[in-house]
């Protein structure tokens, strides 16, 4: 069971940290630009694809192994 509720902490972190951090660095590249939310929708796409691919890769794993 600790291993189910680790997994699915895991999975969570790597799916919001990118997305947060590319909302973070976005705004502070929308403000040094003086861009209005280009930067941000930019880097939050970035975040989203980033977190899928990492989605994918520890979907791809069995027990913490790569098949």
């Amino acid at each position: 069971m600790l291993k189910n509720i680790a997994l699915i902490t895991q999975i969570g972190l790597s799916m919001i940290t990118p997305i947060l951090l590319g909302v973070y660095i976005g705004g502070i590249i929308d403000e040094k630009a003086g861009t209005n939310m280009v930067f941000r929708i930019i880097f939050i796409l970035l975040g989203v694809a980033v977190a899928f691919i990492q989605l994918f890769r520890l979907a791809g794993r069995k027990d913490g192994k790569r098949k």
